[in-house]
């Protein structure tokens, strides 16, 4: 294991995509709290905002407008990231899309495949952009936190996303146990986070009455709180998981249980 984990104290740089609101900066801030230095991106331009309401807690953020759909703005990650890049140990794969049309899913019978694709293109392969351009620093360092933000969508039905988004976390899912395989000889865990329903950006983009009549089915009674699945990750960038990869973490008040 990379002795600037181990036995130096410093902690390894945290890159996190999709940071600029909701689960993602929730993410950013609980790794900048945990002393971890951070490269914070999101395709939207407000990510160099939400990184300056972080800096207060950790002075090295570093942010950066990233499109995961885009593989020629992927592979200059490595430029985004300066200094932070070479102590890279902890990829936090959030960035994802869950279109809605006036507050709803478009059935499969209904979806144009411009739309399938492009959900496709961001949530899957965007991860495996991201994870591909990270792992030649994190296997050189011989340690690493893999996390990726799935859904409680990719494990079993759920009647707000669409099939695309489905598809693509469940993808997720799947890549993350290939690479947790292939990866744990060089120290490096791979973990899937899965929210519920979770308050933010996104689940607001519904009809007004969705999400109180879906917390009505939640056993814990409420929807879940971003700072809540922040935990989660922290929990896996940790030394505290060493011996945990493979895995998918549920994060949904008990609304699906396996």
């Amino acid at each position: 294991m990379s002795t600037m984990t181990e036995h130096s104290g410093i902690k390894p740089t945290a890159l996190i995509t999709g940071a600029a609101q909701g689960i993602g900066l929730a993410i950013s801030k609980r790794l900048i709290q945990d002393g971890h230095p951070v490269i914070m991106t999101d395709r939207s331009p407000t990510i160099h905002a939400a990184g300056q309401a972080l800096r207060a807690l950790g002075p090295q953020v570093i942010t950066a407008e990233l499109d995961v759909s885009d593989t020629e703005q992927v592979l200059a990650i490595a430029e985004l990231g300066g200094d932070l890049w070479p102590n890279l140990g902890v990829l936090v794969n959030n960035a994802g899309i869950s279109p809605k049309h006036q507050g709803q899913k478009k059935k499969v019978v209904d979806m144009d495949l411009a739309e399938w694709v492009r959900v496709i293109d961001t949530n899957l392969t965007g991860t495996f952009r991201v994870t591909q351009v990270c792992l030649p620093v994190l296997i050189a360092n011989r340690w690493g936190r893999i996390i990726n933000i799935t859904s409680q969508a990719a494990r079993t039905r759920t009647p707000v996303p669409g099939a695309h988004y489905s598809a693509s976390k469940a993808g997720i899912t799947g890549l993350s146990r290939i690479l947790a395989g292939e990866l744990a000889n060089d120290g490096i865990t791979v973990n899937c986070v899965a929210p519920g329903r979770i308050e933010s950006e996104m689940t607001q983009a519904v009809a007004s009455h969705t999400n109180a009549d879906l917390a009505k089915h939640i056993p814990i009674g409420r929807l879940g709180l971003p700072q809540e699945v922040a935990a989660a990750v922290a929990f896996f960038a940790s030394l505290d998981s060493n011996y945990i990869t493979g895995t998918t973490l549920d994060i949904n008040g008990g609304n699906f249980m396996l």
